[in-house]
């Protein structure tokens, strides 16, 4: 590929100049060689001015242009096969193509006259010929400590840092565990690739210090069984723990995925390491747990995305269309948790076997009120056959946002109907199992670009499931400056689907990172 310097906003070659040639310039004495290896090698030589495209015999220096193409060899036009003659020049680039013309004429013997005029004119660009050389020589400098340094042409790293220190604590009960101050932190780096400009290739790095949350530990250590739900069925939602906590120490393969446009407004995406959520169930509002709400269960959809395949992640693929650019997008995806499993145990290994979860969602997003405002509806379908508990589930979901100014609004609901344990069903009198959300944003509350945000939710309902637990979660997001922002928060759980306690709280202090 040839490399083009710019300069002064012109490529040099324009004017007949090749790419680190002016460099050499230095006396009016010393006239360098400037274009024929570089020019002839990669662009061809212009030998007549009807190569020139947009010169014509009308315009009036067109004798001018002739004669310096064809009697004196120096202009060279650009790649295009152009002459741009209407644009307005400086006085480097005179010099430039003073000295290439100088060197032509000597290389052709010119006359004595021709030579004293041409060698007047670049004495009189000495002071503007010997600054570009400054120039030149520094850029070129830099150039080869750029290219010898960086990681990648093709590659840009993005990084992220979440540090949370938490609280938590339980009221109205005697605690069955003293709770303590945690921290935890998560680290992602992810190196987006594109080989076309149109392609992205995705691998990300994750690690962690496998830190906890006070409803993550009291959960595990307690148990969280919603009687009369068989045991470990409530691996299936996230029912209020932070969504970054347990990330180990082992730096793992957190993604691992290809995504290509092999036609107009449609991606697809295939990779062996890739996630439900990444496909469908995006929410402005209410998706990412680095900058918006702590908890999984405010990230997705309880049911929809399901922790049993999307914890873990799998081999898969997915597609995103926007049909024809207009406001409605066409979403859909497959994981495979155990797809890496080449011998069949039980007909639960191999990408076409259980446990595997396929989604689908039809997106109508446009904005209204002369484009202030915005809003989308998102219609979602899920069937997902989930391992350790074996439960078939289809589940069918709403996930809505509307936005008027700095004031926004936001919520999910899912239902899984006929669930089924070992192809049996889970509630046989009244056989569903519910999820809700919903909040509210405002937007550069008392600080430009930060987000106050609560939202209030019930992530498992279920018959015979009572009382019903209940999560609020409040947080308000304060960037420090682009790269840093700081966000306290507090989340609460009330009547937490376990016979130990009533309500439990805990305060949280979020500090994120990105680069």
């Amino acid at each position: 590929m040839r490399k083009v310097l710019l300069w002064a906003g012109v490529p040099l070659f324009a004017l007949g100049v090749a790419p680190g040639a002016l460099a050499q310039v230095s006396a009016p004495t010393a006239v360098d060689r400037l274009i024929k290896d570089e020019q002839d090698s990669s662009l061809g030589v212009v030998t007549s001015v009807s190569q020139l495209s947009d010169v014509q015999p009308t315009d009036w220096a067109f004798q001018a242009v002739q004669s310096l193409v064809e009697r004196y060899g120096c202009v060279a036009g650009y790649p295009d096969g152009t002459f741009r003659g209407n644009r307005a020049a400086t006085r480097y680039e005179l010099a430039a193509l003073v000295n290439a013309c100088l060197d032509n004429i000597s290389d052709q013997f010119a006359t004595q006259e021709d030579l004293a005029a041409l060698r007047a004119l670049q004495e009189e660009f000495a002071a503007e010929l010997a600054t570009l050389r400054g120039r030149v020589d520094g850029l070129e400098a830099r150039t080869a400590t750029l290219e010898a340094q960086q990681f990648s042409t093709t590659t840009k790293l993005e990084g992220s840092v979440i540090l949370t220190a938490q609280f938590g604590d339980q009221i109205n009960n005697a605690a069955p565990s003293p709770s303590r101050v945690s921290v935890l932190s998560e680290v992602g780096l992810t190196f987006n690739t594109s080989f076309t400009g149109e392609d992205l290739l995705q691998v990300a790095l994750l690690t962690g210090n496998g830190g906890n949350d006070f409803f993550g530990d009291f959960f595990d250590t307690f148990g969280v069984n919603p009687a009369p739900l068989p045991a470990g069925l409530d691996g299936i939602v996230n029912l209020g723990a932070i969504e970054y906590r347990d990330t180990g120490t082992a730096v793992e393969l957190d993604r691992l995925a290809y995504e290509f446009s092999p036609v107009k407004d449609l991606s697809l995406t295939v990779g062996a390491v890739v996630y439900p959520s990444d496909f469908i169930d995006g929410n402005s509002y209410a998706n990412d747990p680095g900058v918006d709400f702590n908890s999984g269960f405010f990230i997705n959809n309880a049911l929809v995305i399901n922790d049993a395949i999307d914890d873990p992640g799998g081999a898969g693929f997915g597609f995103n269309w926007n049909v024809n650019g207009g406001p409605v997008s066409l979403r859909g995806g497959y994981v495979a948790s155990q797809a890496d499993r080449a011998v069949d145990v039980g007909g639960q290994n191999g990408l076409f076997n259980d446990p595997h979860q396929a989604v689908f969602e039809v997106e109508y997003a446009n904005a209204f009120a002369g484009g202030r405002n915005n809003f989308a509806l998102r219609l979602q379908y899920a069937h997902i056959d989930s391992l350790a508990p074996a439960v078939e589930q289809n589940v069918l979901g709403v996930n809505a946002e509307a936005t008027f100014g700095k004031f926004g609004i936001f919520g999910r609901y899912g239902i899984s109907l006929d669930p089924q344990l070992a192809n049996v069903d889970l509630f046989p009198a009244n056989n569903n199992i519910q999820t809700w959300m919903a909040g509210i944003g405002i937007a550069d509350l008392l600080v430009p670009g930060s987000m106050l945000s609560v939202a209030a939710g019930q992530p498992f309902i279920a018959p015979g499931a009572q009382p019903d637990q209940t999560n609020f979660e409040g947080f308000y997001r304060i960037p420090v400056n682009d790269n840093v922002t700081i966000s306290p928060g507090v989340m609460v759980i009330v009547d937490p689907q376990n016979v130990n306690t009533n309500t439990l709280i805990q305060g949280v202090l979020r500090t994120t990172f990105s680069f």
